[in-house]
């Protein structure tokens, strides 16, 4: 038991400072520490850096870890009695069946003398007498799982049976990996919760950056495109409602699965401190079955924030529809909702540029959070496509396309063909423009170099069966440009 203990202590105990937790945080790579421990290396360090893995921090201010505080507040106090001296522990023996058909009041009364005084007083009243026999419950049957008295024992052929105090210490111990399980569950739950809140926070940033957006583009277009404007703001607003109802929805549904987590937390915790060995066996079954009937883990889906592109991406193009007069059009339109935290989008979402200081983004299931990658917003899977990028000074980037399905949470680059530099190699392209060029009927992805003339410098075959969306990954240097395309009564793509 004093092994099983310490090994506890190491598994709580702060990498740090190498105590038990003391107000634990949770970092975003899932490692926690205590908070003034947290605080002391970050503001020795200068960088918000995991003191054990290293990764960058995406928050300035780390959740709690309620769950891993109070397990901890838990072995404090099982540490503190552990060092109380106490009264002796009831006795562990098992009676045999042999030994349980020759049982008489007085042979149960040795096989129980190990309880303590107020134990025993404590199967007086009805919920310690059997029904059958209106005798004292004392002994537990091993194979039936149930409480009987010296009367019952003849009934239970061929069983074992042991005290009760033995049978609730057993059951005590098999009921706490539950309770640890269920509260595991309620930080998870937690966890989803900040998320969500994060996503309502961002969710409103986003609108009110394309509100501004929107209100710009269409005071250049005066009193014609005054409809188009109400339109257009309308279905963002309609959006935004949408999104929020389905996130609150969403933090409800959570909210009210972590009532119902608390509540069993309670009642187990309650159960466990009962003293009554036989009103806990008897409620055993029940709180059991209700610590096995948890959901799952919380999951939060995608396309939870505001579809910016929808709104954003070729908006001077649409209205040139109506108007017919000539307009920017960009082929690609880059995807906030994928872009790593580092990379910092134009507002008409056609270039970017990598920081060091990471923006507050939410963890969304659509975003790159390992490499400094981003996704156009328009996939396909047929045709041939076209779009040309203007790479300034940098000696780390990348242009080509990605499946829907790349990874974008570890270091796995599957899904992706690409060609661009890394440490000046394998092309010497930078300041250059580059065209990506994808047949998807042929099955190939091809890149060419422009300047000063057109130069095919790779064709790549690839095998994708599913939506292949514009990659892009800018690790250092200036700023990623994608060039507009040519603009009539429709579009033409480029020409090799």
């Amino acid at each position: 038991m004093a092994d099983s203990f310490s090994l506890l202590e190491g598994d709580l105990s702060c990498p740090v400072c190498c105590e038990i937790f003391r107000e634990p945080v949770i970092l975003s790579c899932s490692h926690s520490l205590c908070r003034a421990c947290l605080e002391e290396t970050w503001s020795k360090g200068g960088t918000q850096d995991c003191p054990v893995c290293r990764r960058r921090s995406s928050r300035d201010q780390p959740p709690p870890n309620l769950a891993l505080r109070h397990t901890c507040e838990i072995l404090l106090r099982e540490r503190e009695t552990k060092d109380t001296p106490g009264p002796p522990k009831e006795p562990t023996e098992e009676l045999t069946e042999e030994s349980a058909k020759n049982a008489t009041e007085g042979v149960v009364e040795e096989a129980t003398g190990g309880l303590s005084q107020s134990e025993n007083t404590s199967h007086r009243g009805p919920q310690g007498v059997c029904s059958l026999h209106s005798q004292k419950l004392q002994l537990f049957c091993l194979e039936d799982e149930c409480l009987v008295c010296v009367e019952c024992v003849l009934e239970h052929a061929d069983h074992s049976f042991c005290s009760v105090g033995k049978a609730a210490g057993q059951r005590r111990k098999g009921l706490r990996p539950q309770l640890e399980a269920l509260q595991k569950k309620m930080a998870a739950f937690s966890k989803a919760e900040l998320t969500c809140d994060k996503m309502v926070a961002h969710i409103r940033v986003q609108t009110q950056r394309a509100e501004r957006q929107i209100k710009e583009e269409f005071d250049k277009l005066h009193c014609f495109l005054r409809d188009e404007e109400v339109e257009r703001l309308g279905v963002l607003k309609e959006e935004e409602e949408e999104k929020n109802k389905r996130m609150k929805e969403r933090v409800d549904e959570i909210s009210e699965i972590m009532s119902s987590l608390s509540d069993t937390i309670r009642a187990v915790e309650e159960k466990l401190a009962v003293d009554d060995d036989v009103s806990f066996l008897q409620s055993y079954k029940t709180i059991m079955e209700r610590t096995q009937s948890v959901p799952e883990d919380p999951q939060l889906g995608s396309r939870a924030l505001i579809n910016l592109a929808k709104h954003l991406g070729n908006l001077s193009f649409q209205v040139w529809e109506k108007m017919q007069k000539a307009v920017k059009y960009t082929p690609v339109v880059l995807d906030p909702n994928t872009a790593h935290p580092s990379l910092y989008l134009s507002e008409d979402l056609t270039s970017l540029r990598p920081e060091d200081k990471l923006q507050s983004l939410p963890d969304n299931p659509e975003r790159f959070d390992f490499y400094r990658d981003i996704l156009g917003s328009e996939g396909f899977t047929s045709g041939t496509h076209f779009w040309d990028v203007e790479v300034g000074e940098s000696d780390d980037w990348s242009v080509g396309v990605a499946s829907e399905s790349v990874s974008r949470k570890i270091d796995k680059k599957s899904g992706l063909w690409a060609v661009g530099v890394r440490d000046g190699e394998p092309y010497n392209m930078t300041k250059k423009t580059q065209r990506i060029r994808v047949s998807w009927d042929k099955w190939e992805v091809s890149f060419f170099r422009l300047s000063p003339h057109i130069r095919k410098l790779k064709t790549i075959q690839h095998k994708c069966t599913e939506r292949m969306y514009p990659h892009f990954h800018l690790h250092n240097g200036q700023t990623l440009q994608i060039l507009p395309g040519k603009v009539s009564l429709k579009v033409e793509n480029h020409s090799v």
